[in-house]
């Protein structure tokens, strides 16, 4: 079915505050943070420690979507647009991971009757937990327009096949284990999920894809991965979008340039029409030492094909750096603002 990529439903949601959340027990969390899903996508805020009153603070703007509309949906607004479901989470992040602490039910319909003022979800468990929220139906405006309100989101699109390491690329950049991960030959990621991360002072936005070449059995099916990562991508490319900034292409180790070319050819080439800096990034990775050995064997084989990434060591220098940097430089390096 073809989709009409100018019909979503947009929606700055401004996450304020959370309010008389549980007192956990026997474990302090680091933070808390709020999860936003659609059938889109799924945004999530920065984490914040909680006060002494256990109410947390955000004032956080998730720039929000829902689906794409056929063009016939796209006529009809007030049929089709404003029914869709948006289920928000307050979760606790602590040292193995996040976990829920409740959970708000609302859709489009209830959230767009208020635009330009607050409102007040209750949790669906009724603990006396509430999340205020503010809403903005007007879509930004792009970035040469002098009308622009509000900073342009760094988008880093993270994308590759099931199991080679996205998720965990997510992970060492956020520096908490946030994207869920696994061992086995089944993805985690059944949606685009965006994660707010801050590397050198500037603020980036993390987005781990569902794995590709996945059989029909797995999470998601490769087709429909596919399909999902060129909306995202074409969303982001358009005029009235944040664009991207970065491409980070995840790839197995023993992964031939060969076989991963085809990828890199029909987002990186194809969608993006190589207008997108491309990082590579091969599971495993944690110092610029591995990059080099790595490079040594397959660089010359990358660039026969015509792949040409930003951080090929032909082309850049290598610096000095911790293993735990390592990463998180190479996002803050070769970002293009």
């Amino acid at each position: 079915m073809s989709y009409f990529y100018g019909g979503y439903d947009h929606l700055a949601l401004e996450v304020i505050a959370g309010t008389d959340l549980p007192v956990p027990s026997p474990r302090t969390p680091i933070g808390y943070y709020v999860r936003a899903s659609t059938s889109c996508g799924r945004w999530n805020t920065t984490i914040k420690a909680a006060k002494a009153d256990y109410s947390v603070s955000w004032t956080e703007t998730l720039n929000i979507h829902g689906t794409p509309l056929t063009f016939l949906q796209w006529c009809m607004p007030k049929i089709f647009r404003t029914s869709e479901p948006i289920h928000l989470e307050i979760r606790a992040i602590y040292d193995s991971g996040p976990e829920p602490v409740c959970a708000f039910e609302t859709t489009f319909q209830q959230l767009l009757g208020r635009d330009g003022q607050s409102i007040t979800l209750p949790a669906i468990n009724d603990q006396g937990i509430s999340l205020t929220l503010n809403i903005n139906t007007t879509p930004h405006a792009p970035s040469s327009s002098p009308e622009q309100t509000r900073p342009r989101e760094r988008n880093v699109v993270i994308f590759g096949e099931t199991g080679s390491g996205k998720s965990s690329f997510v992970n060492r950049i956020a520096q908490h284990l946030l994207a869920e991960t696994s061992n086995d030959a089944h993805g985690c990621t059944s949606t685009p999920e965006r994660y707010p991360v801050e590397i050198s002072d500037g603020k980036y936005v993390l987005i781990d894809t569902p794995g590709l070449n996945e059989g029909h059995a797995g999470t998601v099916p490769d087709s429909e991965a596919k399909e999902l990562l060129k909306s995202l991508l074409r969303e982001l490319m358009s005029s009235r979008s944040d664009d991207i900034g970065l491409l980070v292409y995840c790839v197995h180790r023993a992964a031939q340039p060969h076989i991963f070319v085809k990828a890199y050819d029909k987002f990186s080439s194809g969608i993006c029409n190589n207008k997108v800096p491309i990082i590579l990034i091969v599971e495993g990775w944690k110092t610029e030492q591995d990059m080099q050995s790595w490079w040594n064997i397959n660089g010359k084989k990358c660039r026969s094909l015509g792949m040409h990434f930003t951080n090929d060591p032909d082309d850049v220098t290598l610096g000095v750096a911790e293993p735990n940097d390592f990463l998180r430089n190479l996002i803050a390096t070769h970002y293009s603002a």
